[in-house]
C-alpha cells in the first residue's frame, strides 16, 4: 500500500496541494509515517485552521495516478 492508502485506511484527515499530501498531525499519521521512514516530513500550521500539518512532498498518490492516465494534474 502507499503512505496515502494507509493515512485513508487510518482516517487520518488529508488534503494536498498538487502532488504534496498533507496530514494532520495525530497519533495516526505519527505512526504511520514512523514506521516507514522514507518519507522527507515537514509540519505546519495552516492559516485556515490553526491546526498542525504533516507535508509530505509528492505523496499524494492521486495526482500521479490522474498524470498516468493522460490527464492534467
Amino acid at each position: 500500500m502507499s503512505l496515502y492508502t494507509d493515512l485513508v485506511t487510518a482516517g487520518v484527515p488529508l488534503d494536498h496541494h498538487e502532488s504534496d499530501l498533507y496530514a494532520l498531525v495525530c497519533p495516526a499519521a505519527t505512526r504511520i509515517l514512523n514506521a516507514t521512514g522514507r518519507y522527507r516530513v515537514t509540519r505546519f500550521r495552516s492559516t485556515v485552521d490553526g491546526m498542525m500539518w504533516y507535508d509530505v512532498p509528492f505523496a499524494y498518490a492521486p495526482f500521479w495516478l490522474r498524470d498516468k492516465k493522460g490527464g492534467t494534474a
